[in-house]
């Protein structure tokens, strides 16, 4: 995850010129995260119990994501360490990219094609 938001964080910073990136970062963390955690539960929901859950139910799951970012990456000095450290996956700043690059198309996607997927679960299983 810190190589992640290091990435986030350069991105942040050098391409779009917030002037928090660090706040930034944790933020579109958390949502991404949170998206795609509710889409899962979606899913899990429908194809279990035939139950589509209400978008409400992602409010709460967004909000843990974001909390837990929050409290992960403001520890007294832990975004600074990380951002000093400049880690990356596998030694290799391109693969970092790519795989950062591939994790927010993930989450990205997974806040429309979870909504099109339960549709289609509930439709061909639940006969809804």
């Amino acid at each position: 995850m810190d190589v992640i938001y290091y990435y986030c964080f350069l991105f942040y910073k050098n391409i779009v010129k917030d002037d928090e990136p660090y706040a930034t970062t944790v933020w579109i963390l958390g949502f991404g995260e949170g998206f795609f955690l509710s889409a899962i539960s979606d899913i899990i929901s429908t194809k279990i119990f035939c139950y589509d859950l209400i978008k409400y139910s992602m409010l709460p799951i967004i909000g843990m994501t974001l909390l837990f970012n929050y409290f992960y990456f403001n520890k007294p000095g832990r975004a600074k360490k990380i951002i000093e450290e400049k880690p990356v996956f596998f030694s290799n700043h391109k693969i970092s990219i790519v795989l950062t690059s591939l994790f927010f198309i993930i989450l990205s996607s997974s806040m429309f094609l979870g909504a099109f997927y339960t549709k289609y679960l509930l439709e061909t299983y639940c006969g809804k």
